[in-house]
Formats: structure tokens, sequence, C-alpha cells
């Protein structure tokens, strides 16, 4: 049997892991985003080419794909953003 055969004959658990945050300088997260994307070999116009909003971004810096020995690899990852305004608690959903 090859090691592809077996590999994907493993049974393996999947985990929905949920993260709410609130970004309070939208500038400093597209900054660190861009330089994520560098070290990620994509030159600021590619990197630029692909961002649409804080979105990306946070894509960018959150989700590593796969760690080495780690035990995991992240198959798939989505952000939807909410703007709150904090005087009456309403959410405008930016997806």
């Amino acid at each position: 049997m090859s090691g592809t055969a077996f590999a994907s004959a493993m049974p393996r658990t999947v985990v929905v892991f949920s993260i709410e945050l609130a970004v309070f300088d939208e500038e400093a997260l597209a900054g660190a985003a861009r330089v994520r994307a560098r070290e990620d070999g994509l030159d600021d116009e590619a990197w630029a080419s692909m961002r649409s909003g804080i979105s990306d971004d946070l894509v960018m810096l959150l989700d590593p794909g796969l760690i080495a020995d780690a035990g995991f690899e992240i198959l798939q990852s989505t952000c939807e953003v909410c703007e709150v305004n904090e005087a009456n608690e309403h959410a405008v959903d930016q997806r």
C-alpha cells in the first residue's frame, strides 16, 4: 500500500474553531498582513491584487495552513466582518 493511500484511509477528526475578535486599528492590521504576505513570497502588488479588505488581512495573519509536525492542517478558513455601532449595538454584515 502506498503512503498516499494509507494517509487518505486514516480516520481523522474535523474540528470547527470559531473566534470573535475586535479590530481597533485597521491600518496596523493591514500593515501586519502586508508584512506576512511578503514573508510568504508575495510582493506588495500581488498582495494588493488579492486583498479585498480586512477579512483578507485576518485570514493572512491567522491561517498558517499546514504547520510542520503539529498534527493538523487548516482545511478552509473564512472571515465575515460585521461593524458594530456601539451606541446601539447594531451590527452591519460585510462579507
